[in-house]
């Protein structure tokens, strides 16, 4: 019937609409999950961060003193001065601060976009009280002033470390005004710094390797992911590969800025690079169009290249044989090049999706077999397979720290460590999130991991091999280096 037909019409644009509207609330409330990777929810707090008409800047709370006093704050909001006297907000949502909690003493709190001009000075409102008290407390207001006005460029990416001072909040003699103040903003960057590139937002944090804190960034365009500190002057040039302008960025550590630019506009995207121990040479792996090329850092210019096809995914130097060994994910190789001419010398056959390399010992290439969930040892000086060892799944990266190797198992969320010399894994660790590149701080002995899916920068012990904390940064971490003495 006609009038049962409408019925049934309706019925059912009704459930349709119902289901939608469940659909829509349940991915708003969905939570980080294992493969969590969006850059807009890392991001968290902030505003517009996408804008890209000027720069953005990155808020952190930290503490004066990292134990002592129990305290707890609310910050209800942040706003920034504008030079033409206007307040804009910096918080959607308020963020909650407890002093027992407060990981490494250090709290990002939000990430904003801001229009290109002088800001002057933040307005932050707060509500503060000793954990568990049942006291009613006002919102205090608090005006901090900038020290020599930021300046936001186009492309700029800045960050302000509120200082919260939590003895003198409770000394005070009203408990509800917390003693806020701003740190000053370093004049140029040190060494013992680890640097973490994040293309979402294209940007590269500093951290202070000794207090494993953010404490600075650099804004970098064109999507910032592998880094690489110049071989002959470490703690002079940074080089960072940039994958959606497609080229590499030479940064001056000490003027903490881009210094040169060298375009490599004939490749496509999946791109990850070496260079030479002299620092004459750039090598980079084009995975989309399986190419490498050959960049000249001193002219800039890339003067040679060869074709491998079959997807190559990653490249190391080995300085020892002079050559340069390439993974082949799709052909089950690896491939050693010779750098003068970029001609193929010899092919490694390898187990399933082969990716990342650690060249250990200056004869040993560790191989992570990705589809495989296994590392193969390969022995160069005797041009064999020494060994083969399970791990956890898709192994993507390996690093060394002394004598262990630790491997990335980005499938799993776990770190193997291997003893070079054993048969089995000796040791796993537990992450939240896929892990992905290392870096090592030697002057303070700490191994960083990067945390995709929790926007952060774990922390290994190599000691204990224990994960010891954390350093959130509000983006995806890729790329990491630090820069020694």
């Amino acid at each position: 019937m006609p009038g049962q037909s409408l019925t049934s019409c309706c019925r059912t644009l009704v459930l349709f609409l119902g289901c939608s509207l469940i659909l829509l609330f349940l991915s708003g409330c969905r939570t980080q999950g294992a493969g969590y990777s969006s850059s807009a929810a890392i991001q968290g707090n902030g505003a517009q961060v996408h804008d890209d008409r000027g720069g953005k800047l990155s808020l952190f709370l930290n503490l004066k003193k990292t134990k002592g006093s129990e305290l707890s704050m609310t910050i209800q909001s942040i706003a920034i001065l504008t030079e033409s006297n206007n307040w804009i907000a910096l918080l959607r949502s308020p963020v909650t601060a407890d002093s027992r909690t407060l990981p490494l003493g250090q709290l990002f709190l939000g990430r904003s976009a801001l229009p290109v001009g002088y800001y002057s000075r933040l307005r932050i409102t707060t509500l503060c009280k000793p954990p568990g008290s049942e006291t009613e407390v006002s919102p205090v207001t608090t005006e901090l002033a900038i020290n020599q006005p930021l300046y936001v460029a186009r492309g700029d990416s800045h960050s302000l470390f509120i200082l919260w001072d939590i003895g003198t909040s409770l000394a005070g003699d009203t408990l509800g005004k917390p003693a806020l103040s701003l740190a000053s903003r370093l004049k140029n960057m040190l060494v013992d710094v680890a640097y973490a590139a994040c293309p979402d937002i294209n940007t590269v944090f500093m951290i202070c390797t000794d207090k494993n804190i953010v404490c600075d960034s650099l804004g970098v365009t064109g999507g910032p992911t592998y880094l690489i500190s110049d071989p002959t002057a470490p703690t002079a040039n940074l080089f960072a590969l940039t994958e959606n302008d497609i080229g590499i960025k030479k940064i001056g550590p000490a003027a903490n800025r881009v210094e040169e630019n060298f375009p490599l506009s004939m490749l496509g995207k999946g791109l990850q690079f070496t260079t030479s121990p002299d620092s004459r040479w750039a090598f980079v792996v084009d995975r989309k169009r399986g190419n490498i090329v050959r960049l000249n850092l001193r002219s800039g210019a890339i003067d040679l290249g060869t074709r491998l096809g079959y997807q190559p995914s990653y490249i190391v130097y080995l300085e020892q044989q002079r050559l340069l060994a390439v993974t082949l994910s799709k052909s089950q190789s690896v491939v050693l090049l010779d750098p003068e001419t970029m001609n193929k010398v010899q092919t490694i056959s390898t187990g399933n999706k082969p990716e990342g390399l650690l060249l250990y010992r200056d004869n040993y290439l560790y191989i992570a077999e990705s589809g495989g969930n296994s590392v193969m040892v390969y022995d160069l000086s005797k041009n064999m397979v020494q060994q083969r060892i399970q791990v956890d799944f898709s192994p993507a990266r390996i690093f060394a720290v002394n004598n262990t190797v630790y491997v990335a198992n980005k499938g799993a969320h776990s770190i193997s460590i291997i003893r070079p010399g054993q048969l089995n894994v000796s040791q796993s660790i537990r992450m939240d999130g896929p892990p992905l590149e290392f870096a090592y701080s030697a002057a303070n002995k700490w191994l960083y991991v990067g945390n995709e899916a929790a926007g952060a920068i774990d922390i290994i012990d190599p000691m204990s091999k224990k994960l010891t904390g954390r350093i959130s940064l509000g983006a995806v971490p890729r790329g990491m280096a630090v820069l020694h003495r």
